[in-house]
């Protein structure tokens, strides 16, 4: 399989993962979600540690540190991004915005493509625009509907979009460079959850269920993210753009099904805009693809 054809499937499961996300922080609803969040860091800074030791690549995280200021920097403001996308997500889908979050996720792609077609001068054509315009006449309509600017939808696309970004022009191996990520965000995220845990506030050891799903925010939040940035360095920023639509999906469902989030009229005339241009630009990928292979 072609290197290009492994990272679009690696990209792909990641997706499906993140698209059924919501049933796990709905499991920990009851915990705030800044809590919430500083447990994603920090246990993803000790899963990461554990996989990079497991693979011997301490080494390249220390020496990462000590002798390439550029890429700590990238990955700093990398992790910064990576923070807001977690919190905000956390945050809605526990204050019942499971179907914002989804809407935000169907534009993220958009911004991923536009992202390839700027600043990597990744081509599209006229039916590829068209489909872009059609699903961003469905975010206009969401935002009619709403009465207001959807702020959850615009901080999540436009967060992971530049997250994806970073990652894209990173020369960081992605085990690493997730692991510096969260070192660096580690210590003052921990610090706050000592203070909470001594305070008597925090949830953490107080309810084994409750602990064990913290704890293996870690696990859930690291695994497809180090799969995302593996893939994402093998794929033209197009094709991670049609895959990106997976979670959008999944996550719709979970909400207005699992979670009977009401879906107005309006709202789905929004999301059937959106995945009529998926539709449109899925199709046009695939006949450009069939025609570069002959």
């Amino acid at each position: 399989m072609k290197e290009s054809a492994r990272g679009a499937w690696v990209i792909f499961f990641a997706y499906v993962f993140w698209g059924v996300m919501p049933v796990y922080w709905k499991a920990l609803a009851s915990v705030n979600s800044a809590e919430i969040l500083a447990h994603r860091i920090v246990w993803s800074c000790v899963f990461s540690l554990f996989l990079a030791a497991a693979r011997h690549r301490i080494s390249d995280v220390i020496s990462l540190l000590r002798s390439n200021r550029r890429a700590v920097l990238l990955l700093a403001l990398s992790g910064v991004v990576m923070t807001a996308n977690w919190g905000i997500y956390v945050w809605a889908v526990n204050d019942g915005r499971i179907l914002e979050g989804s809407l935000g996720y169907f534009i993220n792609p958009l911004v991923s493509m536009l992202f390839g077609a700027v600043i990597f001068k990744e081509r599209l054509n006229k039916i590829q625009w068209l489909a872009i315009g059609i699903a961003a006449a469905g975010v206009c309509s969401e935002v009619v509907a709403l009465g207001y600017l959807p702020l959850v939808s615009l901080g999540l696309a436009f967060s992971f979009g530049a997250y994806g970004l970073l990652k894209k022009i990173s020369a960081v191996e992605p085990l690493v460079g997730f692991t510096v990520e969260t070192l660096l965000l580690t210590p003052f995220f921990l610090a706050w959850l000592i203070w909470r845990q001594y305070s008597g506030a925090a949830h953490f050891s107080h309810g084994a269920w409750t602990t064990l799903l913290l704890a293996g925010t870690g696990i859930v939040t690291s695994a497809p993210l180090i799969a995302f940035a593996w893939g994402v360095k093998r794929s033209p920023m197009i094709t991670v753009g049609i895959i990106q639509y997976t979670s959008p999906i999944l996550i719709f469902i979970t909400g207005a099904v699992v979670y009977n989030e009401p879906v107005s009229s309006v709202r789905l005339f929004s999301f059937a805009l959106i995945w009529i241009s998926i539709a449109i630009f899925t199709a046009e990928s695939l006949r450009r693809a069939k025609r570069a292979g002959g």
